[in-house]
């Protein structure tokens, strides 16, 4: 299945968005959706995770954080978000325990009643509801809305901690419930595809200003090396610990929050945790990298994914090794492909002695040419009016 070429814009249209929390942490919906803010109205409703909460420290952390959002409106953490003007966030307090019906009723109730109040405050009608979490899946439909997206970015019911069952459950009520499936990977497409309900693909974006930090002219001493995003179960730390032990001089630089156990990886002197960054913030952070890492564990999650960072670091003009997962595979002419150890090894190795070049140009270009998120923001909209 290709993906779409034509070229279609929104203007003066109202939608209902369920998704994450907005401004948080860039994630694809709300990349996606950002050229599109200037000219439509939309009201974005902040919903609860998948995951019931367990007593630990992330965990606690977030209910601290919603229940800041509850209880002082449109803030996180005591700090105003900056909030484009055409857009209102409703975050209506919401019980996480979805496994049980009663909750789940109340939680329809509540985000019901939350919703239709902003609706008939703003004389929003003709709603379109664009969602990219399966939970929405009890909300959409339920406000007339005249057409409904699942933008799907991840096989969720894989995902470690989640209740596959629930998940499951969740999802088809929502598929069952859209009109227009907009996928982020070839594998989602296919096991999200149903008769009669058009599938579409539309791969990540990249914001290419914010993240093209220039050639370098030589590698660094010691050689730097970078994994930027989300650091989770996902991430091969034995990649990275191999790479650290045998690439002589080289250090590693990991930027992002960290979800998992790293004891693999903190012991090793040349690599280093900066933890959470913001996102303006690391371009330049990451400028002095000589080459970007991207290990993953092959897993039939991993499978189904397209790495929202991918093309970030294509972006960068810098050198990418990464996994050859099917999506990350499907750019091999713009970066380095390692399946182990060895291979990402190998790959560093003749970068760094220049056995191995790197055309920075002709990356940078595809990716400024094919892949910004203005362009997939056109994608989905021209798939949505084909509906209308």
């Amino acid at each position: 299945m290709e993906e779409s070429k034509k070229i279609g814009k929104f203007s003066n249209q109202d939608f209902i968005i369920f998704g994450e929390d907005f401004n948080r942490h860039p994630h694809a919906l709300e990349h996606v959706l950002r050229p599109l803010f200037s000219s439509n109205r939309f009201i974005w409703v902040e919903t609860i995770g998948l995951r019931s909460p367990k007593f630990n420290l992330y965990d606690m952390k977030r209910i601290w954080e919603k229940l800041q959002v509850w209880i002082k409106g449109n803030k996180s953490s005591g700090e105003s978000r900056v909030v484009p003007k055409n857009i209102i966030i409703v975050a209506p307090f919401m019980i996480p325990f979805l496994n049980y019906s009663l909750i789940r009723a109340f939680n329809k109730w509540n985000v019901k009643r939350s919703v239709k109040k902003v609706i008939r405050e703003n004389g929003m009608k003709n709603l379109i509801t664009i969602t990219s979490v399966p939970n929405a899946g009890d909300y959409v439909g339920i406000f007339n809305e005249k057409l409904r997206v699942y933008y799907c970015v991840d096989e969720f019911s894989l995902w470690p901690g989640l209740d596959l069952k629930l998940v499951s459950k969740l999802e088809k009520k929502l598929i069952d419930n859209v009109d227009l499936i907009c996928a982020t990977s070839e594998a989602l497409s296919l096991t999200k595809k149903i008769p009669n309900k058009p599938t579409h693909i539309i791969t990540h974006g990249v914001e290419f200003n914010h993240f093209n930090i220039g050639v370098k002219e030589s590698f660094s001493n010691p050689v730097k090396l970078c994994y930027f995003g989300l650091f989770d179960e996902r991430s091969d730390q034995k990649i990275l610990l191999a790479v650290a032990t045998h690439v002589g001089n080289c250090e590693i630089h990991i930027f992002g929050n960290v979800v998992c156990d790293i004891s693999l990886l903190s012991s090793q002197k040349n690599i280093i945790f900066h933890g959470k960054v913001a996102y303006n913030d690391l371009p330049k952070l990451i400028s002095p990298i000589d080459i970007f890492l991207l290990p993953y564990v092959r897993s039939e999650l991993t499978n189904n994914i397209n790495p929202l960072k991918l093309k970030e670091y294509l972006a960068t003009g810098r050198p990418v090794i990464a996994t050859a997962l099917p999506e990350v595979a499907k750019l091999k002419e713009y970066l380095y492909l390692g399946n182990t150890s060895d291979d990402f090894i190998t790959i560093v190795k003749e970068l760094v002695s220049q056995k191995r070049k790197y055309d920075s140009q002709k990356t940078v270009n595809y990716i400024r040419s094919n892949e910004t998120w203005e362009s997939k923001a056109n994608l989905l909209s021209s798939l949505i009016l084909a509906e209308l």
